[in-house]
């Protein structure tokens, strides 16, 4: 008797770029399970009605994706600790009709570190430009590892400021300072002591965007992780002067080995999932 086939899928709004179908539907058949990964748009006032229908529909997990990362969380029955204290969740696991919740950006981030640069969490120093939802997962999840500390600059300071009290009560261990986005003095004093600049602004999407930072003030042995999948302009002139920036596709990746895993119980077949995305033209960088 054949295996009954699995549904799963990513929810979103909007969500036809996702390439997630693409690598989870390549893991599904590197490893033999009878599954689907579907493309699922959910309007942000329609979430809570679709979740009922997905379980009626049979889904047995889904990630998540902007803008429903935050209200998702509201809506499961078993967040994990991590999910909770960063306040979002972007991977679901249906049991027995209850929602299990995780995040896993922060260990796709973390793994993606490693594999670029051979750089551990524990004992580092970090500088975030940005800090949005994609820098609040990432400093949580980096404050939980030993990070020794982390320096958060936003154009907004207020926001800035907010993200800095909670991680300085979720690891008082981790020093946490702010540095406003234009001061380039004190960035430029800063920068030689950090071992990372993490970019997680949304600045490089579009070809008119600004520069998150002027290139020049990083240093040449600073390894730069943007979460912005696309080669930007920051990173292309980043690699003009001889420095060493990389994309987010690993991160992507990565994260989505660990929602496969937690869906089925099985180690991802992450070389699988890698040739997917390169082999469909979408991974340029």
């Amino acid at each position: 008797m054949s295996q009954a086939q699995q549904r799963y899928g990513v929810i979103g709004w909007p969500v036809a770029h996702s390439c997630s179908p693409l690598m989870q539907e390549a893991a599904f058949r590197a490893v033999g399970i009878n599954a689907t990964y579907e493309l699922l748009p959910v309007a942000p006032e329609n979430l809570a009605q679709a979740i009922p229908r997905l379980l009626a529909q049979g889904y047995k997990g889904w990630n998540v994706t902007v803008p429903h990362k935050e209200a998702m969380l509201s809506l499961l029955q078993y967040p994990d600790k991590e999910a909770a204290l960063i306040g979002s969740v972007n991977t679901v696991l249906v049991k027995n009709q209850q929602l299990y919740g995780y995040s896993t950006d922060g260990y796709g981030l973390q793994a993606a570190l490693w594999y670029n640069f051979n750089l551990p969490l524990a004992g580092s120093r970090v500088f975030f430009l940005g800090c949005g939802g994609a820098a609040r997962a990432a400093a949580c999840h980096f404050a939980m590892h030993q990070t020794a500390e982390i320096v958060l600059s936003n154009r907004t300071k207020t926001k800035a400021l907010t993200l800095a009290a909670d991680l300085a009560r979720l690891a008082p261990d981790c020093k946490v300072r702010v540095l406003p986005l234009d001061d380039e003095t004190g960035i430029a004093k800063t920068l030689p002591e950090m071992q990372l600049l993490l970019q997680c602004t949304s600045l490089g999407l579009r070809d008119k965007d600004p520069l998150p930072l002027n290139p020049d003030l990083v240093p040449h042995n600073l390894p730069v992780f943007d979460m912005i999948y696309a080669e930007t302009a920051f990173q292309k002139l980043l690699k003009k002067q001889g420095k060493q920036a990389v994309p987010g596709w690993d991160m992507l990746i990565y994260q989505g080995c660990r929602s496969f895993e937690i869906w089925t119980g099985q180690t991802a077949p992450e070389m699988a999932m890698r040739q997917a995305l390169q082999q469909s033209g979408k991974m340029k960088c």
